[in-house]
């Protein structure tokens, strides 16, 4: 019986671990940590999402892009009479703001006080509809975080994820393949509609960064996933609920972010809170996050000794590096072992 914490955003640039992590007040995470079996660094050939790219293929899923729009449509449309035939590709088509930072356009999220409202979401999506159309695709918008997109003819392209491609220049990420230039063709005619919009009028008043454009990515067709890793989840994120589905695992073993799964074989707890903090490099603020983690780490820890689990794995990840230590009741009698933690949260650096 084993209990998985997976923690995005968790592994820091090489460059900073060691002062940043001298920073830290996380006590009880640096004592488990201190004696852990630690595994050693995972890199991972994705797009730079390394936590999907971990959990993707621990699902079994095909390739090394994780397909995410069909997964996440059916965990949040399971109820909806709006569907999409089973065997035609269907997108994410995220809300988005491209920031400006000297010589590049970076992909930054819309979330906390920046967060899409129900009457923007509609008001917006109502003018990309309009111009969907005319390119032969078709927007549907579950809430407004959440919007998918298919095209009657299926566009030919490769996209990098939402999470992969949170803080890098758009120029970099954009999709590529036969369909790329209609894509951004089609981007660019709703960028211009949204440009004067009064949504955005509002929110550049409000001091609000506005909502102008689409992150397209995940497109696929649903499959059965042929792993079930996990008997059952704590995750707020639709795409990794949508995966847990389609490996088979019961509807009411999806739990609440805050849950402890007990009476299981093993189970999964998703931590995203250190990610978006991690792609904006804002470390105090991560700092703070990860002594709030040291705690519920512990009351993970806990309980799962408690419920019969015989070790938790805590997966750390970065960009393209995931790091699983595993932790036994027995690891304080193991002296001789005396992992650095910094180290343990240094993600090598790209080119």
């Amino acid at each position: 019986m084993s209990y998985f914490v997976v923690v995005p955003g968790a592994l820091v640039p090489a460059s900073i671990a060691s002062p940043l992590l001298a920073r830290a007040t996380s006590p009880l995470l640096a004592r488990r940590l201190r004696h852990a079996e630690a595994s050693a660094p995972q890199v991972l050939a994705g797009d730079g999402a390394a936590h999907l790219d971990w959990l993707w293929s621990q699902f079994g899923g095909a390739g090394e892009r994780p397909i995410t729009a069909p997964y996440a449509w059916r965990a949040l449309n399971r109820t909806s009479v709006i569907d999409v035939p089973s065997d035609q590709p269907i997108w994410q088509a995220d809300p988005v703001h491209f920031a400006l930072a000297r010589d590049r356009m970076l992909v930054t999220q819309l979330d906390n006080e920046a967060a899409v409202t129900p009457d923007e979401s509609s008001a917006l999506a109502a003018e990309a509809a309009a111009i969907m159309a005319g390119f032969n695709a078709t927007l549907r918008v579950l809430d407004p975080s959440h919007w998918f997109l298919s095209f009657d003819t299926p566009w030919p392209l490769t996209t990098v994820g939402y999470d992969a491609a949170l803080g890098r220049s758009a120029q970099q990420v954009l999709p590529t393949g036969e369909a790329a230039a209609r894509w951004r063709k089609l981007l660019t005619e709703i960028q211009i509609a949204w440009h004067q919009h009064p949504v955005n009028e509002r929110r550049e008043a409000a001091g609000l960064r506005t909502i102008n454009g689409l992150w397209l990515h995940g497109g696929g067709v649903w499959r059965e996933l042929p792993r079930r890793p996990f008997e059952a989840i704590a995750a707020s994120d639709a795409a990794i609920r949508g995966w847990a589905l389609a490996s088979g695992i019961a509807p009411s073993s999806l739990m609440s972010t805050d849950a402890k799964p007990a009476g299981v074989p093993s189970a999964l707890i998703y931590w995203p809170d250190l990610h978006t903090l991690a792609i904006e490099e804002d470390w105090d603020r991560w700092l703070t996050a990860l002594a709030k983690f040291d705690g519920q780490l512990e009351g993970h820890v806990a309980h799962a000794f408690a419920n019969g689990f015989s070790d938790v794995t805590l997966v750390l990840a970065g960009r393209v590096t995931v790091r699983s230590m595993i932790l036994k009741r027995s690891d304080g009698l193991r002296f001789w072992r005396t992992n650095p933690v910094a180290e343990l949260f240094a993600e090598a650096e790209r080119d």
